[in-house]
């Protein structure tokens, strides 16, 4: 353990110029550390614009979102696809004389057998 004190005693008690190097080392140290702090404030700084920076973005684009939304449901009413299907198309609803009754859709959709049997020479031309 001496070896060990009388080297601490040596490290406070040893002077350059009239100043203990222990100082020097000390003030040395308070220097980098203020200077490590600078900037890494500095740094964080520069971090907080850069999130303020995305945040406003990020607002803008629901903004913009919200706005390309209502513009949709605007092109999507069923009111206006129905007044540009009549101007442009001349379509109309359908009136309720051609509604078809449920027991004759099978008639719409299924074809009629023909009344004249098919042969074989006919299919062929």
């Amino acid at each position: 353990m001496k070896p060990l004190s009388k080297l601490l005693s040596a490290l406070f008690q040893s002077r350059i110029r009239g100043v203990r190097v222990i100082e020097v080392a000390g003030g040395a140290f308070l220097v980098v550390l203020v200077l490590a702090v600078y900037f890494f404030k500095a740094g964080a700084g520069a971090e907080g614009a850069q999130i303020a920076d995305t945040t406003r973005q990020i607002a803008a684009e629901q903004q913009r979102v919200r706005l390309l939304r209502a513009e949709l449901a605007r092109l999507e009413s069923p009111e206006r696809l129905e007044q540009l299907s009549t101007q442009y198309l001349g379509m109309a609803p359908v009136s309720p004389k051609k509604e078809a009754a449920p027991d004759t859709l099978i008639n719409l959709v299924a074809p009629q057998p023909s009344a004249q049997p098919v042969n074989a020479q006919q299919r062929a031309n």
